[in-house]
């Protein structure tokens, strides 16, 4: 008996004969992610305000038409410095401080992320997530105006305004779209490696195909299964009315 090979042909046949489990797996997987995450999750949402720090010769928002090479580099190397004093503890306290006894520095430094919006821009961006989407922006915003106060006490001759403010609060978690996508096509896989499992380690043969495909001799006729033709007339005779035996 020779071993079983199975084509991209046969996988296709297989998916196509059991299509209906696929799907049914996969909506089942779908419809439970979908309802942790809608149901079970609580949702968190991110705002994002900015400010632009640089040194005493670039004047932010200035009407100087231009600005020399050796000053842009100098404000450019100053945004990392900038960053560096934005994550330092004591920034946070005083943030902590105007917004509420209700606030601590440790939940906020938790809860924030300061980060130069490219390699090449003066821009700093200061994200904020909370549960509440007004909370979020309330802080993100508060945030940046400690920080133009902030910076200059700590380098003498900088500048620091604010350039955007928060106006929205984006869904960050859960991705309840995404997830649920994600989960039917697992729940389709897995589904489908199961079915190619079973279909691979049982050996019976089914029908003169799979005779031919296991054996190498020819196939000279099949002998029907007359115990099920049998059974099967009787039944059909007996439905009418009749009471012997259907040959």
């Amino acid at each position: 008996m020779e071993e079983k090979t199975i084509n991209i042909m046969d996988l296709v046949m297989l998916a196509w004969h059991r299509l209906w489990i696929l799907l049914l797996a996969a909506m089942v997987c779908a419809a439970a992610v979908f309802s942790y995450c809608k149901f079970f999750i609580t949702p968190s949402y991110s705002a994002t305000a900015s400010i632009i720090a640089t040194n005493g010769a670039v004047t932010v928002y200035s009407d100087k038409s231009t600005v020399s090479a050796s000053d842009l580099s100098a404000s450019l190397y100053l945004a990392e410095t900038v960053i560096d004093i934005l994550k330092t503890p004591d920034i946070y306290k005083d943030v902590a401080d105007q917004l509420g006894k209700e606030y601590n520095y440790q939940n906020l430094m938790g809860r924030t992320s300061v980060a130069r919006r490219g390699d090449n821009t003066l821009f700093i961006d200061v994200t904020f997530s909370s549960t509440d989407p007004k909370e979020a922006m309330r802080v993100a915003n508060k945030f940046v105006e400690v920080s133009c106060e902030y910076i200059p006490e700590y380098i003498p001759h900088s500048i620091a305004k604010v350039a955007s403010t928060a106006i929205k609060s984006v869904k960050t978690y859960p991705q309840t779209v995404k997830s649920t996508l994600i989960a039917g096509v697992i729940g389709a896989v897995v589904a489908y490696a199961i079915l190619f499992i079973i279909e691979s380690t049982n050996r019976a043969i089914k029908g003169e195909e799979d005779f031919t495909n296991s054996f190498d001799v020819p196939l000279l006729g099949a002998v029907p299964d007359f115990e099920n033709v049998e059974s099967s007339s009787y039944k059909k005779s007996k439905s009418k009315g009749g009471y012997g035996s259907a040959y």
